[in-house]
């Protein structure tokens, strides 16, 4: 595990009328789930309360927050780590997954409006730009592909299934930094979700379900390599 440090350029709080608790939840989630604090990262208490100026408890609270939603443990007498995910929970996590993102795209293809599909194309186009722009960093990329899945699950009838994907995006998050920034994995996320776009904007269901599928069955893959590499095992 290795000492995190400060990054004070995205950790400032603004005090607004809203909680203090949640913008330091927030604050700390971003770091998380964009990948800038990794699995493993030891989170300092003092040097967290000093970055974000806020009080030690109001830090503690948003710790205890941010590890009932499973990207924070605590270790007994050593502090709050950011959460790591074994190989087991990641095939589990990437079921999951793969089943709502199957039924989310299946209700966009019967439901969306032809203006949804649009945006979804554009979003999508705006995605494949942007990845070719040297100075964006993974952090930036996550959040366009987030506004795609944002797109993809903004109709009614795909409102519970976005709300169980949303428990999930967390710890899928975690999985995702790792994924994306894996030498030579973003072309083949740019094929992969072009095909989703493509089957969707055609209003062919099977492909496009078949085309989600199989992004998700490529991100678990290349996931359980990595974690397998960083391991030292084959995962089994």
């Amino acid at each position: 595990m290795k000492f995190i440090g400060l990054r004070e350029y995205s950790m400032k709080v603004q005090r607004q009328a809203s909680s203090l608790r949640h913008q330091v939840q927030d604050a700390l989630r971003n770091e998380i789930i964009s990948g800038r604090f990794k699995p493993g990262d030891r989170l300092v208490e003092q040097q967290l309360y000093t970055a974000l100026d806020v009080s030690r408890t109001s830090l503690r609270e948003a710790l205890r927050q941010l590890e009932a939603e499973g990207l924070v443990e605590q270790v007994p007498h050593r502090g709050a780590y950011v959460a790591s995910v074994d190989a087991k929970d990641a095939i589990q996590i990437y079921d999951v997954r793969g089943a709502l993102e199957v039924l989310a795209v299946r209700n966009f293809v019967r439901h969306a409006s032809d203006e949804d599909v649009q945006e979804l194309g554009e979003v999508f186009d705006e995605f494949v730009e942007q990845s070719h722009t040297a100075s964006l960093d993974g952090a930036a990329l996550l959040d366009i592909k987030r506004r795609f899945y944002h797109v993809l699950l903004d109709i009614e009838q795909s409102r519970v299934v976005g709300g169980m994907l949303e428990q999930l995006n967390n710890r899928v998050s975690l999985l995702r930094a790792l994924s994306l920034g894996r030498e030579g994995r973003m072309p083949h996320t740019l094929a992969e979700l072009k095909e989703i776009v493509r089957n969707i904007q055609l209003r062919d269901e099977e492909g496009a379900c078949a085309a989600a599928l199989l992004h998700v069955e490529n991100a678990s893959k290349n996931v359980l390599e990595l974690l397998a590499a960083t391991a030292g095992h084959t995962v089994q």
